[in-house]
Order: structure tokens, then sequence, then C-alpha cells
């Protein structure tokens, strides 16, 4: 808020007469009787001061321009020449007001404090002026931020947002390294010792592969490749490996406390989808070491060389660990299982909870897939949370085709000797292949290798890196909350949530220009957007300490000196905070930490949530003007709210269950709509590898969504909030900043493997088409940067959902 001062009226100076005869009139004030005036003035007073002696001197020019003045003519001259500089300087001030109020947008008053000059420093840097807005906005957005960077070491892409997260990493080393905080909570503590443990790399380099020997025999009673008599061999011979004694439960019982999956199954606490506020064992898909489409796809030529690479990753890691040559032909075996579960599991763009959700019993699901024990696999899980599993225990099973199938390709292999071989190997060889970050060097370097096949990516990052990573998985929250207290203030969370209303505001509104919903449908929309919960920062219900003192019951024996098995405990004390959510049934429960550059909607509780790590420059200043901060964050924002309509959301109430609370009118107009979008972004190729339209619709329908209504809220609040202030050498109007900061959050530098790794797994369109496919889009867009009918950027069908 600009400061205003009030000025006295000046003092009249009584009429005098100077020993020349000059008169000076009652209206004349001399400049010494003037309170304040310029600087520039009271510098030439000061300039032409009596040297010596200090005093005032006279101002004979002034004094000498109103002789002429002196009497009845001078008073009548006086008194026009006032009302002639009156009107002039109303005239001017009419003017004035006429010019700012249509030349708002273009103020030329120019913010020049460092954070305005760093802002637009970054975004001309980031640009390309040789293009067109209206040919590749991308592009133009975009290319000079990807011509100035670099991709970082161990990295295979590098990004606005990925940059950001890297500020973050810092914070987070700083507080484990700083040995000197007053008062550190034990979960610090603990904290710190887990990343030491992980920097002490001459200590991994000596242990070398021992932890790993003897986690095989305590787990899985050695591993039947291994030479008998050798670390981590098998001591029964096999005897325990076929159809008269082999367990497959008890296998398993050890690794699922750990990791809580295998390659049929993993537990997870969901919700019933058709009563929300009922929390229910899940049991969904399980993980393989690869991709599913890699082992559907392995001749092709985009999957064959990971998958050649992953071979020989198994076969020379296994030589490395003292497997036999003539054995590792049994490794062929391994894979082929693992194909034939893959051959059961759903695909990712086919994922439809209307169609394979059932809810049943623990009774009926041992009926089901009677190769578990699956009470006492359920009981030894929730022994420690003193939990007790009866036979009508609800259990929810996410994708019943396949798991039904793949039960059966289980049950097979059970039938014979050499199948339960088949079945422990993989158990063992899914173990070594979670475990290999945590192995010494000569791991490392067949890791490369597999990496730069699957991924592109032909190096690691430094160590801290990875220590970061590792100790943010294992105590997270603990870090989180302390860099929520230390990055989050009150003034982002209040600006937040006024953003966020505003936003739900202008997506509501925007329900009356839906022509192809019905009117009783829009109404029930409205309510589910009046109902939607939002949390901003750090949930700040939970007591800091007791939350904390939680978490670390769970975890046990974490030293600086045995590094691969904290990773283990701390994997097993996530496990069991997770399962523990059956038992507080707590459906607000935050899903992603306070530090993490994310955001996210929970669609069965019908709640957005807006971290602190996200809510940092570039994404949010407080700083920046509102077209910066409601073309990044305020885009976020609608994105989140938009998936609660997207081609899944928008199968959920407003409390979050799973119902049809839609006309079949509406319905089959959406589904319309939507093939739109899925044909627009099918056509899009990179890489000479289209896009999956269908896998990514549901983010597609939210990045559209969203900044429409981010568009709308900003042209609410920005006649109400902008004080015509711009940053400075940006010839851009405040609306084309807006499309200008949505485009540059998503600026990205990526290695080709990468981006394709994006294209064929990831349910987000890759970074350059969420831009060209949304700006394409907006008639909002078009308009502000005067693209052309029919111009790329403008195209005349356009698809719009939301």
């Amino acid at each position: 808020m600009a400061e205003w001062s009030t000025v006295d009226s000046p003092k009249k100076a009584p009429m005098t007469s100077s020993n020349d005869g000059n008169c000076v009139s009652d209206d004349y004030i001399p400049f010494s009787d003037i309170g304040s005036g310029t600087n520039q003035e009271r510098n030439l007073l000061d300039d032409t001061m009596d040297k010596g002696n200090g005093r005032t001197p006279r101002v004979w020019t002034t004094t000498r321009l109103y002789p002429v003045w002196c009497g009845r003519s001078a008073k009548f001259w006086f008194a026009l020449l006032l009302v002639c500089l009156l009107i002039i300087f109303l005239l001017f001030v009419t003017f004035l007001g006429l010019w700012v109020s249509q030349n708002k947008k273009l103020s030329n008053t120019p913010c020049l404090t460092l954070e305005c000059l760093k802002t637009s420093s970054s975004i001309l840097s980031s640009l390309d002026r040789s293009l067109s807005p209206c040919d590749n906005f991308y592009e133009f957005a975009c290319n000079g931020w990807i011509k100035s960077n670099q991709i970082p070491p161990g990295q295979n892409q590098w990004s606005l947002l990925k940059l950001l997260g890297r500020s973050t990493d810092y914070f987070i080393k700083d507080l484990l390294e700083n040995q000197s905080i007053p008062n550190p909570s034990p979960g610090l503590v603990m904290a710190q010792a887990f990343y030491n443990a992980c920097m002490n790399e001459s200590l991994i380099q000596e242990l070398g592969f021992a932890p790993l020997y003897t986690w095989i025999s305590q787990l899985f009673g050695g591993w039947s490749l291994l030479p008998s008599g050798s670390r981590g061999a098998r001591t029964d011979n096999g005897e325990f490996l076929t159809k008269d004694h082999f367990n497959l439960t008890e296998m398993y019982l050890s690794h699922f406390k750990i990791y809580g999956y295998n390659p049929l199954f993993q537990i997870e606490i969901g919700q019933d989808l058709k009563n929300s506020s009922h929390f229910v064992i899940e049991i969904a898909q399980g993980h393989l070491c690869l991709q599913r489409e890699n082992y559907l796809n392995e001749t092709s030529p985009t999957y064959e060389k990971p998958v050649t690479a992953y071979k020989s990753f198994m076969r020379n890691y296994s030589i490395l660990l003292g497997v036999p040559l003539d054995k590792l032909d049994e490794l062929n075996a391994i894979y082929d299982f693992e194909k034939k579960l893959a051959q059961n599991m759903e695909d990712r763009s086919e994922r439809d909870p209307e169609k394979y959700f059932l809810l049943t019993t623990l009774k009926n699901l041992s009926d089901m897939c009677p190769v578990f024990e699956w009470k006492l696999l359920l009981s030894r899980l929730f022994e420690p949370l003193n939990y007790t599993i009866s036979d009508d225990q609800a259990i929810a099973l996410t994708e019943t085709k396949y798991f039904k199938a793949r039960c059966q390709v289980y049950m097979d292999y059970m039938n014979n000797d050499t199948g339960i071989r088949i079945l422990h190997n993989l158990a063992v060889w899914q173990f070594i292949w979670t475990t290999r970050h945590l192995m010494p060097n000569e791991v490392d370097r067949l890791q490369k290798e597999y990496m730069e096949a699957e991924t592109g990516l032909n190096n690691y990052p430094e160590r801290w890196l990875t220590c970061v990573a590792e100790t943010q998985e294992a105590f997270g929250w603990i870090l989180g909350y302390l860099f929520a207290n230390e990055k989050f203030d009150q003034k982002s969370n209040d600006a937040a949530a006024e953003m966020i209303h505003e936003i739900r505001e202008a997506f509501k509104e925007n329900f009356a220009s839906v022509h192809w919903m019905q009117e009783e449908d829009k109404i029930k929309a409205i309510e589910k957007v009046d109902a939607m919960k939002a949390s901003v920062g750090y949930p700040m219900y939970l007591n800091q300490t007791a939350e904390e003192i939680r978490l670390l019951s769970y975890m046990t024996n974490i030293t600086e000196s045995t590094y691969f098995e904290n990773a283990l405990r701390a994997r097993a004390a996530l496990i069991l905070d997770h399962l523990n959510d059956l038992i507080t049934e707590d459906i607000d429960r935050w899903d992603l930490q306070p530090h993490v550059v994310n955001a996210f909607y929970k669609d069965n509780a019908n709640h957005i949530y807006f971290p602190a790590g996200i809510l940092q420059p570039p994404v949010y200043d407080h700083a920046h003007p509102l077209s910066l901060n409601f073309g990044g964050i305020g885009m976020v924002v609608g994105h989140e709210i938009t998936h609660a309509f997207d081609h899944q959301g928008a199968k959920r109430d407003a409390k979050g269950n799973y119902r049809q609370w839609w006309s079949n009118k509406t319905r089959e107009a959406f589904k319309r709509n939507s093939q739109c979008m899925i044909d627009q972004y099918s056509n899009y190729s990179i890489l000479n590898t289209s896009l999956n339209g269908k896998m990514t619709l549901g983010e597609n329908i939210a990045d559209n969504g969203g900044i429409k209504a981010a568009y709308r809220a900003f042209k609410k609040l920005e006649s109400k909030y902008s004080d015509g202030t711009m940053l400075p050498a940006l010839d851009f109007t405040s609306d084309q900043l807006f499309f200008l900061a949505f485009a540059q959050i998503w600026c990205i530098k990526q290695l080709p493997r990468a981006t394709l790794t994006t294209v064929l797994y990831d349910v987000h369109t890759v970074d350059r088409y969420r831009v060209i496919g949304t700006l394409m889009n907006s008639e909002d867009f078009a308009r502000v940067y005067n693209c052309p009918a029919g111009s790329y950027m403008n195209p005349k069908t356009k698809c719009s959902v939301w």
C-alpha cells in the first residue's frame, strides 16, 4: 500500500520593502518560509549559502520577477494566472486519469525490487523471441531455457520443477549434516544417523555382499542357485523346495513385512468404493521387476533394449554373488514366470474400478485363491498393531479378473517341484533386485549399464543426493515438518487459501457455460465443489511431537554402521505405518509429505492438498504479480479441482463414494467430449512414438479445466488487487504473462529415453504437449496472443470438457 503524507498550507509573508525600493506582494512567499521543497530546491539554497557566515542568501532572481504586480494591477493579473493554472491542472488530472484507466495493464511504473528484476530476467532468458507464440508456444516460452540449461550428472531430465525440488534437497541436506542444531528431536537424530550410514561408502564397500547374504538366509532360508556351503546358500540341499514341504505363505511373510508386495499382489489399506468412510484391506496388483509392457513387447525396437539389459544385469549380478555358470539358465525360468504374470495384469490405460472392484470377506478370498493362507498372512502382518483378523474381515479386490488369473498361474507352478523351485528363485531374485542400490561399487557399475538402456541415465548423482532421497523416504514426515516450519509462513497460507477459494468459485461459475450438461446435474456438481475440502502447507491438525513419537515406535536399531539393515528396517516401519490406517480410519490423511513438490486430489475423500514444497518460487511467490501466481500455482489448483470431474473423479459423489450421480444424457455427453480429447492427444507424437490419449485422459482433462478456471479467477481478482505495477523490461500484458507462467513451469530438458519412458508409462502427457495441447484448446490464449484462426496454436477444432 502506498504511503501518503499531508502538506500544511503555506504561511503568508507580510509586505516588506527592500533597500532598493522593490516591493514584495502580500501573496509572495519567500523560499526561506517554505517548510519543505524538492531536493533540487534545497540543494540550490545550500550551494548559494554565504561563505563563512552561514547566512541564507537573498533570492534576487525571484524578487525581481514581482515588481510589475505591485498594486491593484498586480493582484488582478496574479488572480487570473491562478485561475488559468487551476484549469490547466484540472485538465491534466482528467486526462491522466483517462490514460491510466485505458492503459492499466501497461503501466509505466515498473517494479524495480530485486525479486522483480530476477523474475523478469528468468522469464526473458527462457524465451525464444525468434519464434512466434502462435506457431509453437512451448518452444517460444522454453527454448531459451532448454538451450541454456544442462542436465546435471545422475539425472536424465531437468526442469524448473526439478530445480525447485533440488533446492528442497539442499535444505534437507543442511538439516541432516548440521550437528550443532540446539535440542534436536529424537526423530532428527535418528534421521541423521540414517543419512550418515548411507554416506559411509567405505564401510559399505568393506561389508560387501555380507548383509545381503545374511538377509537372504533369514528371509528365504538361502538361495538354491548359490553353491552349497557358501554364504547365502540353502543348508537343506533343496529338501524343503518340494511339493510336500514348501510353504508359499511362510516364504513371502517376511518379505511382505518389509515391502508389502510380491509378484502376485500387494496389500494396501484403502476405502470401500461405495462407502468411503469404511476402511478395508485391499488386495491390489503386484510388482514385477520391469514394467508390464516390457514383457509383452520384448522383441519390439522400443522395448528390446531394456529387456536385454535387464537379462544381462540378472546374469552378471548373479555371477558377482557366486552363482555358478551351469546354473545361470535357471534365471531364464525366472524371467519366463514374470512374463506369464505380466500377461495377466491390467493395462494401465484400461483401469476401471467399476469393472473389477469386488468387496468380499477373508473367507471368500481364501476360497477364490487357496494358494495362500490368507488369514495366517494377514494376522502376522497386523500382529504388531494388536489388530485381530477374523474370517469376516472386509477385503477389497481392485482387479478381480486379473487377480484370479494370476492365482491360477501360481497354483499351476505349485503342482510340481520344478515350479516350486522357480517360485522360490523369483522371490529371492526380487529381493536382490529391490536392494541393488544398497550394494557396493561393483553393483553400481552393472546398474549404470541397465539404467542407460532403461532411462538413458549413464551415471549416478552425487552421493549426498542419493542419501538425502533415501533418508526422506524413511523420515519424510519428520523432515517435512521442519521444512514447513522454516519455509512456509502464514502469509503464504492465507494467500493460497484465498486463491483456492477464488478458483473454486470460478470453476463453479463455468458450469453455466457447459451446455452439454443437464441442469440438475450442474446443481449436484456445484454441491460437490462446495463440499470439496482443501489443505495447504502441512497437516496443522496433527501434533508434531505425538506424530514423531508414533512414527519412531515402528523404527528400531537405526545406527550409523548398518546401512543395509537401516534401509530394510525403515521400509518395515513404513509398512506398519500404512497398515495402521485400517485402525485410525483417517479419511483426510495426507498422502504426500509437506516438502514434496507436488499437489494431489484424493478422490475417495473429495479433498485437494497443496504441500508447502510446491508453494515456492517459481510456482508461487507472494512477491510475484497476480498473473504469474495464477498462471503457476493457480493452474495447479484448478488442475486438482478439475480432477473431481475427470473420467474417474466424475464417478464419485461429493463424499467420495463411487456411484452414478449424473443423468444418462450428461454421462453420454461427457464421453463424447472426452473422446475428442483422447483423439487430440493421441494424434501428437514424439520420437516417432504416438502419445496415448486414453491413458493420459484424466490428466489432460485436469490441465484443460484447470487453466480455464485459473484464468477466470485471475481476471476477477486483477481489478481488485492489481496496482498496475509491471515487471521491468517485459513487453507482455498481464494476460499474456499468465499463459507464459503456465508454459514455463513445464520447461524441461530430457534425454531421449527419458522422454520415451514418459510417453510409454506416465499418465501425464509429456510436458511439451501438456502446454501445446492445453493452449490449443484455449479461446482465451488465442485472444490475448492474437493468434490467427487456423494457426498452429489456434486450430479451428478445439476440445473442451469443462
